[in-house]
């Protein structure tokens, strides 16, 4: 209902005034709710809650990825690698599985594989070595939206699985 000011050329319309406040206060909560989780890290962006490890760090394999993911942007998985005595010639050898890494793209890989090969339903990456352990760091772009569970480990060793969440 719309009704003249008595004082001024303005209509009044008290009850949609009093709804479009209403919706603003949602939108502006909405807005902040927002940008609460994207500051822990739940939009895909890092932070505390996008941290997530697989393992533990004196084991093994140890990896360190972010849970929460944007499609089509960058992410890193670090694999900590300790073959011990099982390390041939130098040659530290790890795996990861085939249906994780068909969900990802691999961007790059530091240090450079000595060799990358398909064995079974896995990607199997070489580094030739002189230390017992290795740090490798890959740079991922997710390839599609939704969930995306992987499992890394050493060849003939053990393994950690993790999942990721792949965002808009």
């Amino acid at each position: 209902m719309s009704r003249k000011h008595p004082d001024l050329d303005i209509d009044e319309d008290p009850t949609f005034q009093e709804k479009e406040w209403f919706v603003q206060r949602i939108g502006m909560w909405v807005l902040f709710l927002f940008v609460l989780c994207a500051a822990f890290g739940l939009t895909g962006m890092g932070g505390p809650l996008s941290a997530a490890r697989a393992g533990r760090p004196e084991e093994p394999v140890f990896v360190e990825y972010e849970r929460f993911v944007r499609y089509g942007a960058s992410s890193t998985l670090t694999v900590h690698l300790r073959a011990g005595g099982r390390a041939p010639h130098g040659v530290v050898r790890f795996w990861v599985s085939g249906p994780y890494a068909a969900t990802v793209h691999v961007a790059s890989i530091d240090p450079p594989p000595q060799s990358v090969v398909v064995e079974g339903n896995r990607q199997v990456y070489s580094f030739e070595t002189s230390a017992s352990a290795i740090v490798v760091t890959l740079v991922m772009e997710a390839l599609r939206v939704g969930t995306a569970s992987g499992e890394v480990g050493l060849v003939d060793g053990p393994s950690v699985a993790f999942s990721q969440l792949v965002l808009f």
